[in-house]
């Protein structure tokens, strides 16, 4: 009884870590990644395809965290400079 109760805790912290895992990338890596313009922030596009962000101290990216009640805030997502593909 005891090894099934032992085994049974091992599986649950397994899938408790997974999950912890797949929360983070679902909640950040799919989220729209947005640039700051003058005023404004506009859409960067898709990492690695349309920009990079090169080693820097400063905020490449933004999300919003909560686009329907807080549509004005945006969050810093990656650090680095902001570089267009291609350039």
């Amino acid at each position: 009884m005891k090894q099934i109760r032992i085994i049974l805790n091992a599986i649950a912290i397994t899938v408790a870590i997974g999950g912890a895992f797949a929360t983070h990338y679902y909640m950040h890596d799919n989220r729209p990644q947005f640039i700051r313009g003058s005023n404004t922030f506009e859409p960067a596009g898709d990492y690695g395809i349309d920009y990079h962000c090169i080693d820097s101290t400063e905020v490449c990216t933004y999300y919003q965290p909560d686009s329907v009640a807080r549509p004005e805030e945006f969050v810093p997502y990656r650090n680095g400079r902001y570089v267009p593909a291609g350039k």
